[in-house]
């Protein structure tokens, strides 16, 4: 879901948001102690509780903004911020040139949310902690400082693993190197915490421990996609989309029928394969732009007439930055990117093979 942009940043908030920000306006509604014993009716009590959570979020949000503004000051373009069961996460295109500059795009966040921490607990302490709003501003102080202090921990994708690898590469000279050492680091940390969800869940039997599980879960995953990431952009740098791309294992002629294309499409496994006009890439046709179809017979239809078009795909420069492509096909979640001349003409497709093998030969 999108709420719009701040600062020309887009925002999105992802589902698994939701049933978070439901258990902490819960939580508050019915387990906070100060709201409970103010003597508020439970209307009262449910508005304070969405208020508090809302400024919750607000400080995550804020937390991110913190990185993507230092981001983007420092040459680094953002996309998007997306909140989710995690908290939040900024999208950035491209890589910090220096250590220090990693370094302070990943300190800043957790700064912002020890400054929120401190202006939430003065604000407390002006109202005093016996009055509700009062002790929603303590919460807002303590789970700020929280925020601050998890994310300093020395785990990626954590802010402090963030940092490590500025130090690493700092002291190192070497990316790749400091990429790998810290994630081990995190990998252990990890670990550490899984560790300790398993004994608190067999000590307590509360739910608490299973939820350190699922986020020592999530650091070993993140962390292991961000190594990964690492790798990937050390054997591709240098290169180009050119580099990357093979050619179609077959074409469809833009006169063919559906009837035949799938026949084709079928031939080789189901995956996606071009429509072409002499040299003129005119679309892809897949399997799912069968659905397209409707009622009229397979045998009557062109197969431009369901294919998804050349303007609506996502497509690559033969001189554009491989390491760029193969985060688009990543993030988009394609399996294939035209790569296209400026006049249409189709040069070679770039899929998730042909990457996978570029890589094993550049190992």
């Amino acid at each position: 879901m999108r709420l719009g942009r701040i600062f020309g940043i887009q925002i999105i908030v992802n589902s698994s948001w939701l049933f978070i920000f439901a258990l902490v306006v819960w939580a508050l509604a019915s387990g906070f102690v100060p709201f409970q014993t103010a003597g508020l009716s439970p209307g009262a009590r449910g508005g304070l509780a969405v208020v508090t959570a809302l400024l919750f979020f607000g400080s995550v949000l804020a937390h991110e903004l913190a990185h993507s503004l230092l981001a983007r000051s420092r040459g680094v373009p953002v996309s998007s911020i997306t909140l989710f069961i995690f908290g939040g996460v900024s999208h950035l295109e491209g890589e910090p040139k220096n250590a220090p500059g990693e370094a302070w795009i990943a300190f800043v966040g957790p700064l912002m949310s020890l400054v929120l921490s401190g202006l939430f607990f003065a604000a407390s302490r002006g109202l005093g902690p016996e009055h509700p709003i009062g002790a929603g501003l303590e919460y807002l102080g303590a789970a700020n400082l929280m925020l601050a202090v998890f994310n300093l921990l020395p785990a990626s994708p954590l802010d402090g693993g963030r940092v490590l690898h500025a130090l690493l590469w700092r002291w190192t000279g070497d990316r790749l190197r400091a990429t790998r050492a810290a994630g081990l680091v995190g990998r252990v940390f990890a670990w550490i915490i899984i560790t300790i969800g398993i004994s608190t869940t067999l000590v307590t039997g509360t739910a608490g421990g299973l939820w350190l599980m699922f986020v020592g879960w999530y650091l070993l995953q993140a962390g292991g996609a961000e190594t990964m990431g690492a790798e990937v952009s050390q054997a591709l740098g240098g290169l180009h989309a050119s580099d990357l791309m093979l050619p179609p294992p077959a074409v469809i002629p833009a006169d063919a029928t559906v009837e035949g294309a799938f026949e084709q499409v079928m031939r080789f496994g189901g995956r996606a394969l071009p429509v072409m006009l002499g040299e003129r890439l005119l679309g892809l046709l897949s399997m799912r732009d069968l659905e397209r179809l409707g009622e009229m017979p397979r045998d009557l239809a062109y197969a431009t007439s369901i294919m998804t078009k050349l303007e609506s795909l996502e497509r690559a420069a033969p001189d554009e930055d491989a390491v760029a492509v193969v985060r688009r096909l990543a993030v988009g979640g394609y399996h294939q990117v035209p790569v296209v001349d400026t006049s249409d003409r189709l040069l070679g497709l770039v899929t998730r093979e042909s990457v996978l093998r570029r890589i094993a030969a550049a190992r």
